[in-house]
């Protein structure tokens, strides 16, 4: 305990002075590049044991000081009998107390430091942390899942090979109360009050990682206080803790604080959830439209389909959406998932009435664009290409090149519209008349493409390639196909979506006269 009380508090000493700009590399938006993490982490580990070792080395060093001085202490007490003995008592008291000193004086973990500081840039930073927590947050928003059960890493009824410590579902409550989720953050907190309480063994490594049992009261009292209208009921925790904890002077200050809320009566802040239930439902399990839908083999879209069909599975006549299945091998997608993998950026969204692409909080995804000029040389690309132009029959001129995606801890895409302009009202801006999105990977729990106006939901499965039009014959969008990416609970999901340009269509998808 003392070696690793010392580790501990060379980190938390020499972070804090570092002066390091940290970049920000959205560790929460790809669970592929998190394990960059696991790179770094090994580093940081490799140096840690280098450190304790030479911690070990002054602690035997120590020891055999101390063996030495109480042998020389023994002799010393002879020096009435044996007076000569009294020399070397002298010269260890002149000298080796020297020596000692000096050993003492030396900083041992500064080439340690170093190292720390160096890869401090590369670490993850308080944005990073918060993403990851919402991300979290929206898992159990959700799929309902509260505060114990995520803890305990028991999802959808499914036990999972991992749990969260009390100091990991503080930090989520801690973030949560901030973005003013009050309602999940009293589920996380009683939950962290719980843990902390029952691992009482571990009370010193949470104080020197920071978590005391007074942060923990207080915030709960905090929580408890934005959401009942009955101050008496945080106020009866907090004398609860106080009891429990008499000299905690945060505690004081927070019952101080709760004190004069009672007596000013501040009114609790409200909160505001948006009727999302058929989107949630659609989360947690398949939705289909009807039982009029049904599959077939495609084999007239091309010529090639003839010798080769396609099978297809019609999800929905208005709007057109279908699910093309097994239209990639596995040898496909390990070489489009290479292609992407160390080029992933942060995704953006189009904002239309500012021109300009910017970062979306609510899209936790990184992604590569497949360019032609350097990727279409790959077979894999090229056939990529080929396909998408097979099963949808519409021409891939001036269309945007493929993109691969891969989706963050909890990883989705709020509701929203390919299409850029419903009315098709800006002749500069070449809108997408349809959609294809393959799906790279499968997903073992979560994940699911949603379509809400029309309660349709579809599951990924590796080798899959869903298809919708956007665009209705008169070149407007159409607002039943806005949808929506689920959370990821479990896995990693990769997908790869090609948007096809309305302009180059007239002889493939012809307007229709108006009636």
């Amino acid at each position: 305990m003392r070696i690793l009380k010392c580790l501990l508090g060379l980190i938390f000493l020499w972070f804090p002075s570092v002066t390091l700009e940290k970049l920000n590399h959205n560790y929460a938006m790809s669970i592929f590049d998190l394990g960059e993490l696991l790179t770094h982490s090994q580093v940081l580990v490799n140096q840690l044991e280098v450190y304790a070792d030479k911690l070990q080395q002054r602690v035997d060093l120590v020891d055999s000081y101390i063996e030495i001085m109480k042998e020389k202490m023994a002799q010393a007490e002879k020096r009435d009998s044996e007076p000569l003995s009294s020399f070397p008592f002298m010269r260890h008291m002149q000298t080796d107390w020297a020596n000692i000193l000096w050993h003492l004086e030396q900083q041992p973990g500064e080439a340690q430091a170093t190292a720390f500081s160096l890869l401090h840039s590369e670490l993850p930073t308080a944005k990073d942390v918060r993403e990851a927590v919402n991300g979290l947050f929206r898992i159990q928003l959700i799929y309902n899942v509260n505060g114990s059960d995520m803890a305990r890493g028991l999802l959808m009824g499914v036990q999972h090979n991992y749990s969260l410590t009390a100091f990991e579902v503080h930090t989520m409550a801690k973030y949560l109360v901030e973005a003013e989720e009050y309602i999940v953050a009293k589920d996380c907190i009683s939950v962290a009050l719980d843990l902390y309480l029952a691992d009482e063994a571990n009370w010193d490594l949470y104080e020197q990682q920071g978590l005391s049992s007074d942060s923990l009261y207080e915030l709960h009292v905090e929580v408890l206080d934005n959401l009942s209208a009955d101050k008496e009921m945080p106020l009866a925790l907090m004398m609860a803790a106080m009891k429990r904890y008499p000299e905690s002077q945060n505690l004081k200050r927070a019952l101080t604080r709760l004190e004069m809320s009672v007596r000013i009566g501040e009114e609790p802040q409200g909160q505001e959830m948006e009727d999302v239930f058929s989107y949630f439902r659609c989360c947690s399990s398949e939705c289909r439209r009807g039982s009029r839908l049904y599959c077939l083999y495609n084999s007239k879209a091309t010529a090639f389909l003839r010798l080769a069909p396609l099978k297809m599975e019609l999800l929905s006549l208005d709007p057109y959406v279908v699910l093309y299945h097994d239209v990639l091998s596995d040898i496909e997608v390990l070489a489009l998932k290479s292609l992407a993998k160390g080029h992933l950026v942060r995704s953006v969204s189009h904002n239309v009435t500012e021109t300009e692409n910017s970062e979306d909080p609510h899209r936790t995804t990184k992604l590569v664009w497949l360019d032609r000029d350097s990727d279409l040389s790959h077979s894999v690309v090229s056939r990529m290409e080929i396909l998408t132009e097979d099963m949808t029959s519409l021409d891939l001129n001036s269309s945007e090149p493929l993109q691969v995606i891969n989706y963050g801890i909890g990883g989705h895409y709020a509701q929203h519209a390919d299409y850029f302009t419903e009315d098709g009202s800006d002749p500069h801006l070449p809108d997408r008349i349809a959609t294809v999105m393959f799906y790279l990977s499968d997903v073992p729990l979560g994940g699911a493409t949603v379509f809400p106006l029309i309660n349709l939901s579809v599951l990924p499965k590796k080798g899959s390639a869903l298809f919708w039009y956007n665009l209705d014959h008169r070149g407007h969008g159409m607002s039943s196909t806005s949808h929506s990416a689920c959370p990821v609970i479990v896995g990693s999901k990769w997908i790869m979506a090609k948007w096809k340009n309305r302009l180059p269509q007239l002889f493939r998808r012809p307007c229709l006269r108006e009636q």
